[in-house]
C-alpha cells in the first residue's frame, strides 16, 4: 500500500503503457483500509499468466492489484 499520491504518480507514469497492454481493460486507483493505503489497480479480460507477467513488467517492479473484470464495453 502507498499513499495517494504516489499511487496517482505511478498511475500517471505508468497508466498509458498499461492501457496499450493486451488483455488489460483499465487502470484505477483504489483506497485500502487505512488512511494512506491506497494501491494501483489494473483490470484484466482475463487473469491468465501472460496478461500478469505483462502488467508487472510494465510496471517495472511496483506493485498492483490485478482484478479479473472482462472487457469493459461502452455506453
Amino acid at each position: 500500500m502507498a499513499t495517494k499520491e504516489q499511487v496517482e504518480t505511478l498511475k500517471r507514469t505508468h497508466g498509458r503503457k498499461l492501457m496499450r497492454t493486451p488483455g488489460v481493460s483499465g487502470v484505477g486507483i483504489e483506497r485500502g483500509d487505512g488512511e494512506d493505503a491506497y494501491s494501483l489497480v489494473v483490470h484484466v479480460e482475463d487473469d491468465d499468466e501472460q496478461t500478469r507477467a505483462a502488467v508487472e513488467q510494465a510496471v517495472a517492479g511496483h506493485s498492483v492489484r490485478i482484478v479479473r473484470s472482462g472487457k469493459f464495453r461502452k455506453r
